[in-house]
């Protein structure tokens, strides 16, 4: 099973081990994921600005994995949600056309709209499949309670993605968590934005978005919070003790992703699971 690895910008700068943990946790489970180091940003900064160079950016990237004849997993739901929506526009011929021509004089093969895009969570829910997780599973959690963070594009815009999952009443990562042995929890603000993409315009805002998912998810005394997204992670974790103070709040909520979970329960050491980057120390849940 090999797949081109799509890390994003983010990811091997912000989320350390969120890279190393999935890198290691696809090792475990058979997956082969190749660096293409020819990818680029996937477009999303710019989309707000220049919708066409965005579209542009990311049909660079499907055709760079088109010509290697690989699929595409992402471990950003920015990254997956701005490549599947390209994929989506440049069904369109005129608009294929058009950024062809732009390809070719970046010296780009053409791109025919073959390959597929998957978020790498999505990956394992529906082609990797639970079942063939649970039979890996060798340290059950069954002591544990997660509250799961889906983020905002793990699965929207929903006809891009597919109408994969349920934007309403999501469930995949859930269903992946529950494969551990571990529980998760319904909360009332579980579909909430994490805050990050407009701290940049409205500092004060973010920090109530993401201070009120911590508190949520810190008054129902869950042992961490799971992510599958470098920038929500950011702004639950990197930001957490600077999101108290701004708001007058003090929380010591940890902060994992998915992928360090379920290589917990396969496992996995903490070291290949990055756990010495985790700002807000896991060490009770470890023990």
């Amino acid at each position: 099973m090999r797949y081109a690895f799509y890390l994003g910008c983010a990811t091997p700068v912000k989320a350390l081990k969120y890279e190393i943990s999935a890198r290691n946790l696809a090792r475990s489970l058979g997956i082969e994921l190749i660096d293409i180091p020819e990818f680029g940003c996937c477009g999303f900064p710019v989309k707000s600005m220049d919708s066409f160079a965005a579209i542009l950016m990311a049909a660079r990237n499907l055709a760079i994995a088109e010509e290697k004849g690989m699929d595409i997993i992402g471990v950003c739901t920015g990254c997956t949600a701005i490549l599947s929506e390209a994929k989506e526009y440049l069904e369109d011929e005129k608009l294929r056309e058009k950024v062809n021509g732009k390809l070719k004089a970046l010296g780009v093969k053409e791109y025919r709209g073959r390959v597929k895009i998957k978020h790498f969570a999505r990956f394992l829910y529906e082609d990797y499949k639970p079942d063939r997780i649970r039979d890996k599973i060798t340290t059950p959690l069954a002591s544990l309670e997660f509250g799961i963070h889906y983020g905002c594009h793990y699965m929207k815009p929903t006809p891009a993605h597919g109408q994969f999952d349920d934007p309403a009443n999501p469930f995949t990562i859930d269903d992946l968590i529950n494969i551990t042995g571990a529980k998760t929890v319904n909360y009332p603000n579980k579909n909430l934005c994490c805050g990050l993409t407009i701290m940049g315009t409205d500092e004060d805002l973010s920090f109530k978005l993401a201070a009120e998912k911590l508190e949520c998810l810190s008054g129902k005394g869950v042992d961490a919070m799971v992510v599958a997204c470098p920038s929500c992670c950011i702004a639950y974790e990197n930001n957490q003790k600077l999101v108290g103070k701004k708001t007058g709040k003090e929380f010591s909520l940890p902060v994992l992703y998915f992928t360090q979970v379920i290589g917990l329960a396969m496992g996995l050491s903490e070291k290949d699971l990055g756990f010495e980057f985790n700002r807000i120390k896991a060490d009770d849940l470890l023990q």
